[in-house]
């Protein structure tokens, strides 16, 4: 069967193994649960499910907490099922799912996607005042009319870092993008349609495709990236550098993620650009003339070539 995203109401097959979460950001730790699950899934003869919600619990339930999203949900379901998920169930989340009971919810994996394997972390919790723990999950589990067994994982660090989503933001907001791209186990990326700006930089030689990123993404330090960039059909990546800010030298405007493709000249209008950061080379700042700023941009130009160069003879030897 192929990979498919459905929402609750159209699993009509069963049995299953699932592991679930908001998954945001889809990371090492997610990673491994799907690993987890699809690895026993296999053992027993039941397909792998990775069950998740749409929107995020925290933006229905506290949204003035909100901290942004580390990925589209469109970019979550495709890591779910890179990571190795048969399908992504996205059941839509709303204050009356949030107010059903640990057995009402699982009641309906077992009646819609015949759950026999639940696999979630050691410290997992669903349902009303997440009142289903692990321990109470598996009491349900072994009721007359459920039966399903309960896996939970111990959680997983990288040495002193915790893996944690929130341990992610944190990173991105510093603009600390290489320890988010080892806690991801990919780089942080952004995308959306390239619109037309200022033209302000094919003036002074750096031409950039600009892009809004989504609103609800967690906000990424401002500042100078080393970046691939990625367009449509492309099957390999593009070197690139990536400014992100409001440009407070020339004609400051709306916050915008701007980049400029090495030795790249074409028209990107329209197209979906999708920017992978790899490396800050330095915060935002404002310059006394043009001619300081078109300086600094080649010193941060030959920054970014030299991150990419390593980062291409990495990929070449790995």
């Amino acid at each position: 069967m192929r990979p498919f995203v459905v929402g609750l109401d159209a699993v009509a097959w069963a049995p299953s193994a699932v592991t679930i979460g908001t998954f945001d950001g889809v990371h090492l730790g997610h990673q491994e649960l799907v690993r987890r699950t699809v690895e026993r899934a296999r053992e027993e003869g039941l397909r792998a499910l990775a069950v998740t919600f749409e929107p995020p619990p925290q933006l229905v339930l506290r949204p003035e907490t909100f901290p942004g999203r580390l990925c589209t949900p469109a970019a979550r379901d495709a890591a779910l099922l890179a990571a190795g998920a048969a399908g992504v169930v996205v059941v839509p989340f709303t204050r009356e799912t949030a107010a059903l009971s640990p057995e009402a919810f699982v009641g309906r994996l077992v009646e819609r996607a015949g759950l026999r394997l639940l696999v979630v972390g050691e410290d997992f919790a669903l349902g009303r005042g997440r009142s289903g723990d692990v321990a109470r999950l598996r009491e349900i589990g072994a009721r007359e009319g459920m039966a399903f067994a309960v896996e939970a994982i111990e959680r997983i660090d990288l040495g002193p870092e915790p893996l944690s989503s929130t341990a992610i933001r944190d990173a991105v907001r510093a603009g600390d993008v290489a320890k988010a791209r080892r806690l991801l186990g990919r780089p942080f990326r952004v995308s959306g349609e390239v619109i037309h700006g200022k033209k302000l930089g094919r003036t002074i030689g750096f031409p950039t495709a600009n892009v809004v990123p989504p609103v609800d993404l967690v906000p990424l330090a401002d500042g100078i990236y080393a970046s691939w960039a990625w367009l449509p059909g492309d099957t390999a990546p593009r070197p690139a550098i990536t400014y992100v800010g409001n440009r407070p030298t020339v004609n400051p405007g709306p916050r915008l993620v701007e980049t400029h493709l090495l030795d790249f000249d074409g028209d990107l209008y329209g197209l979906e650009l999708t920017v992978d950061l790899l490396e800050r080379l330095r915060p935002d700042a404002e310059f006394p003339s043009l001619e300081a700023l078109i300086a600094q941009m080649k010193v941060d130009e030959a920054g970014a070539r030299e991150i990419l160069a390593r980062e291409a003879n990495l990929a070449a030897v790995g």
